[in-house]
């Protein structure tokens, strides 16, 4: 979600962008950086923020601030966990920012809408399959990385048109008909995208995920 400054007020503006940054900084503080060391996962998580850059810099936009662009943020939340993925989504959507791509007044509010509310649904989400559903690896696959990435991009799609119709900047017909039609279009690729991210991790490198454990979803199975 990429909404100008100028579709914002700035009663609005100045408060996401406090707490925005204010949790950003909450995550710097308390995230696990040494885990990343000892498991010489640095550059990993380097080229992770990387690939969320460049994937949201990949977008379609029918009006201004209805945008789609696919997340990644569930196979970022599986793999580094939610701290982790806050802070690399929020370092993405800086340099997005300084690249011109988004506005730096409207920060707080794209990134409590494209950071924070899909890290915290996914690591939710996550923790729900974890309990409720079967230790195996195709529930890990299909429903913790395929189908909440879904449920997440819809909720930050929607999130995102809610609060533009709140604001009065569009009526709901035309975000409806102009942006919301357009949910299964971008469910679906963003299922796949994280789905065949962890598939290929857990296959090749499961030791990168610090979500998955071998004596959990595949031994005695």
């Amino acid at each position: 979600m990429n909404i100008p400054a100028d579709l914002l007020p700035f009663w609005l503006m100045v408060p996401a962008l406090v707490v925005f940054l204010g949790l950003f900084a909450w995550q710097v503080w308390g995230s696990g950086w040494q885990l990343l060391l000892v498991n010489r996962l640095e550059w990993v998580y380097v080229l992770a923020i990387g690939l969320l850059t460049g994937l949201w810099w990949l977008k379609a936009e029918a009006v201004a601030g209805l945008q789609l662009h696919f997340l990644g943020l569930s196979a970022m939340v599986l793999v580094f966990g939610w701290r982790l993925s806050m802070v690399g989504g929020a370092l993405a959507l800086g340099l997005l920012t300084a690249a011109g791509v988004y506005d730096w007044w409207a920060l707080g509010v794209n990134g409590l809408i494209t950071v924070a509310l899909p890290v915290l649904l996914a690591d939710r989400l996550h923790a729900l399959v974890y309990f409720w559903f079967p230790k195996h690896y195709f529930v890990y696959v299909i429903v913790a990385a395929h189908f909440t990435s879904m449920i997440v991009i819809v909720a930050t799609m929607l999130t995102g048109a809610l609060l533009l119709w709140l604001l009065g900047v569009y009526p709901w017909s035309r975000i409806s008909y102009d942006y919301l039609v357009f949910i299964p279009v971008a469910m679906l690729p963003e299922g796949f995208i994280n789905g065949a991210i962890m598939t290929m991790l857990t296959a090749f490198k499961p030791e990168w995920v610090r979500s998955f454990d071998d004596r959990d979803y595949i031994e005695g199975k």
